[in-house]
């Protein structure tokens, strides 16, 4: 198990209902990471040093970080089930992302830790629905900007 506690129990988001969160039903708009970073991963994964922070080297080596989130998600092979195949981030194909087997979304093999954000209640749907949204959508580091028109 890891030592310390990743989540407060306050600080994150809860499984209840959307409207137990505000976050949760603005989920329901995003799919982008700079909107995920901002509302999910800063707050729930990197805010704590013992975790997704700098070298992260109680954390499978995963900073979540701003600036290295994606660099160390895509294409990654996690390093706690890296022989097993497991990628951190499948662009296109969220099933075989091991970030969304870790978030609880989908079976597959769980660390020790269990589930994350650690020592939390999951993330809500709405938020892992709009990770899987990015990741199903090709995980584009930024949004594409939007058609401007003839």
């Amino acid at each position: 198990v890891l030592p310390g506690a990743c989540g407060d129990g306050n600080s994150g988001p809860d499984a209840g209902p959307p409207d137990a969160n505000p976050i949760c039903l603005e989920a329901n708009e995003h799919e982008d990471l700079p909107w995920i970073q901002e509302n999910i991963f800063t707050p729930s994964c990197s805010r704590f040093t013992a975790c997704h922070q700098g070298r992260a080297l109680m954390a499978g080596e995963l900073s979540m970080e701003v600036e290295d989130t994606f660099a160390q998600l895509i294409d990654v092979q996690s390093s706690l089930f890296g022989k097993d195949g497991w990628v951190r981030v499948v662009p296109g194909d969220p099933e075989n992302s091991y970030l969304m087997v870790i978030l609880g979304q989908y079976p597959g093999p769980i660390s020790e830790a269990g589930t994350m954000p650690y020592n939390s209640p999951l993330l809500c749907q709405e938020m892992r629905d709009a990770i899987e949204r990015w990741i199903e959508g090709g995980a584009a580091e930024t949004p594409d900007p939007p058609d401007a028109g003839p």
